[in-house]
């Protein structure tokens, strides 16, 4: 049975969004008719107001006529290729713009075009399968938005447990992250998150007395930072061998590349070119380290705006509106162990009795995070009370 055949029995209720866009409210009113018992049919009197429409209305398959006034089937889809690139777009033409269609075809721009008059069956099977493929986008998208990034999690609070201090520093790093993908109005944050919690897994190369001055921004001599300096390249190669995390290796890659490009390799993109990870990953981990070697937050900001050539400006603006009158955070409170709860922020760097570190100030507790603390507490190798945020 084809796709268009099984949503025949499928209540109108749970039928997916189609957007049907043509300035002419007679072909529209024709197509709704064909089309309503199997889809949820939205329609828009041109490319504007279709635009304007998918603001507040999510669709699956947008299918658009060519000739429009103001704005064309061709360049109305080339927008929502770019605003929703999940929704899967069809064209409909007339025979005098079929080069036109296969033309937008080969830029990328539409799934199909379908020249008029199209028989019904013809467009309810390519409608049907239009929904098909925007199911498994939909699904690919949600593979990599959760599952990955939860398995990326995992290996991140596991390694975490062997160099507590440089991925405590990861995950403040990633906060930051986080903090300006929302500031600029980056809805889907997953990759840059990613890129910023896998960045430190080079780290695991480096003595603990380097990752502890990195962690409290002491100057390294010329052989801790010639390693200090490998990390990146160590992470970008052991992250581009997990599938689907490519441009994750290549913005940890660019990751020092200054904005301007200056003292950069020939072969490093500069500006707009970097990576978007790479430049919000810069700015955080220079925020974080200027944190630990200077008096205030203010001071910290000052200094990277003195060498604003290093940030996209975008990013460094949002940065100090972030953090531009000091950090506000919860005061922090003393809790025993057994009032230790999962999403709580160790405040304090924790170490055992014989001075190894155990976990880094800024760790989000996790239940396992608290098992590890029993564990030691039980031997008497470290105390029971600590500071917390949140």
């Amino acid at each position: 049975m084809s796709f268009s055949a099984q949503l025949l029995s499928r209540p109108v209720a749970d039928a997916p969004p189609i957007l049907l866009v043509d300035d002419e409210m007679a072909i529209l009113d024709g197509l709704r008719r064909q089309l309503r018992k199997r889809f949820n049919v939205l329609t828009a009197n041109g490319g504007a107001e279709a635009l304007e429409l998918m603001k507040s209305e999510p669709v699956s398959v947008v299918v658009s006529d060519m000739r429009m006034p103001q704005m064309n089937g061709a360049t109305f889809l080339s927008h929502v290729r770019s605003l929703y690139p999940n929704v899967v777009r069809i064209l409909l033409t007339g025979q005098a713009d079929t080069q036109a269609a296969i033309a937008a075809v080969n830029e990328g721009q539409i799934y199909r075009f379908l020249t008029k008059p199209c028989p019904p069956e013809v467009l309810l099977e390519e409608i049907g399968s239009a929904v098909e493929l925007n199911r498994l986008v939909t699904a690919e998208k949600e593979l990599l938005g959760t599952t990955l990034r939860r398995t990326v999690e995992a290996l991140t609070a596991t390694l975490s447990l062997a160099q507590p201090a440089a991925f405590g520093r990861a995950v403040r790093i990633t906060r930051t992250v986080s903090e300006l993908a929302e500031a600029l109005g980056i809805e889907e944050s997953w990759e840059l998150e990613v890129t910023a919690m896998l960045s430190h897994l080079g780290a695991v190369t480096l003595p603990p007395n380097v990752l502890q001055k990195l962690d409290t921004g002491r100057p390294l001599n010329e052989e801790e930072a010639e390693m200090a300096d490998r990390v990146p390249e160590v992470s970008r190669k052991l992250v581009s061998a997990i599938p689907r995390l490519e441009g994750v290796a290549e913005a940890i890659a660019w990751q020092q590349v200054r904005f301007d490009g200056r003292m950069a390799p020939p072969a490093a993109p500069r500006g707009p070119d970097l990576p978007l990870a790479a430049r919000i990953l810069r700015a955080a981990t220079d925020f974080e380290l200027g944190k630990s070697q200077r008096p205030s937050v203010h001071d910290t900001l000052t200094a990277m705006s003195g060498d604003a050539g290093a940030y996209d400006p975008c990013v460094l603006e949002a940065l100090i509106g972030l953090h531009g009158d000091g950090e506000l955070h919860d005061e922090p409170q003393e809790v025993d162990i057994d009032e230790l709860e999962p999403d709580m922020v160790i405040f304090d760097d924790i170490f055992t009795t014989d001075g190894v570190m155990l976990v880094s100030r800024g760790t989000v507790v996790t239940d396992s995070l608290i098992l590890r603390l029993e564990n030691y507490i039980s031997q008497d190798r470290v105390g029971r009370r600590m500071r917390v945020q949140g």
